[in-house]
């Protein structure tokens, strides 16, 4: 089953934002936001903080699992309206919030989506806009967030969609957050999407590596879609392994035979435009995300 309207998921896991761009309370002794979002979706999370009777002075941090621009936005605004929360990440995360052109890039596109969805550049007097993110805490695989109540966070490093990618996975409740690390339900009839933006064979030996983590009877918490539970978050590991592979091979049979690099990322874009269920991402950036993969199988 896939929940992609806000609301409590289990009772210490809350599913915040829409359905295009999802963040998520885990609810210990301390509370964690997971995922750094957008800006156009802020006025919609206070909202539900206030909905849901969330209780700030409880959140301990926000968890940015990688650093593209609907990942990233609104990381700005909650440093600076809750200025005691820390700000957590990977390496790979604080260099690219340190280099000011790719910053810039990523207020641009998120500025963009504001501006798509008529959300204004300030709420509560704070602006939305993002600049100069940072992390008060990098995090690298083996790190633990204790949020208290036996609700342990354990970090992963998950490169593959992107060098910066971690996903979280709190063990004793089975809940896994892939952010884009893993293929995502957000095609019609909660079809998937690879993004493997960075490169296709290590995204896949990544799926690979994390789908020994046990979800049977857990939660898996993407950042664009919504959340799986039941049958559905059981058998998703071994789906997504599947599809990803397929898509490997797929290309590599296809360029071995003398295939042209431009014509599979066309066809690849074609079907996902067609679809039109995923409208978050452009058509650039889809064709970029294509290329990457075609080229990292063909160079590999």
């Amino acid at each position: 089953m896939l929940i992609n309207k806000p609301g409590y998921i289990k009772n210490n896991l809350l599913l915040l934002g829409d359905k295009s761009v999802c963040m998520y309370l885990l609810k210990g002794d301390e509370y964690l936001l997971i995922g750094g979002g957008m800006s156009y979706i802020i006025p919609t999370i206070e909202a539900q903080f206030d909905e849901f009777k969330i209780d700030r002075s409880k959140i301990m941090g926000l968890l940015v699992l990688h650093s593209h621009f609907d990942h990233a936005g609104a990381v700005t605004y909650f440093s600076k309206a809750y200025p005691k929360m820390e700000i957590f990440g990977s390496k790979g995360v604080e260099k690219i919030f340190g280099m000011e052109k790719a910053v810039k890039i990523t207020a641009q596109l998120d500025r963009a989506s504001r501006q798509r969805f008529g959300v204004a550049d300030q709420f509560n007097k704070i602006s939305l806009e993002l600049e100069n993110p940072y992390l008060t805490k990098v995090l690298t695989e083996g790190d633990n967030l204790d949020l208290g109540n036996e609700i342990i966070v354990s970090m992963y490093d998950t490169p593959g969609h992107s060098k910066c990618s971690m996903m979280a996975y709190v063990a004793d409740q089975k809940y896994l957050f892939p952010s884009d690390g893993a293929p995502l339900p957000v095609l019609a009839d909660n079809n998937f999407i690879v993004m493997a933006n960075d490169n296709l064979p290590i995204y896949l030996k990544t799926l690979e590596r994390i789908g020994k983590l046990n979800t049977r009877g857990g939660v898996i918490c993407f950042e664009h879609g919504g959340a799986f539970i039941g049958e559905d978050a059981d058998t998703y590991m071994q789906k997504a392994i599947e599809l990803t592979r397929s898509q490997y091979e797929f290309y590599r049979q296809e360029l071995e035979k003398g295939a042209d690099p431009d014509e599979l990322v066309k066809t690849g874009i074609s079907e996902i435009m067609a679809d039109g269920t995923f409208n978050l991402i452009t058509e650039e950036i889809l064709t970029q995300v294509f290329t990457s993969m075609v080229l990292s199988v063909k160079n590999e």
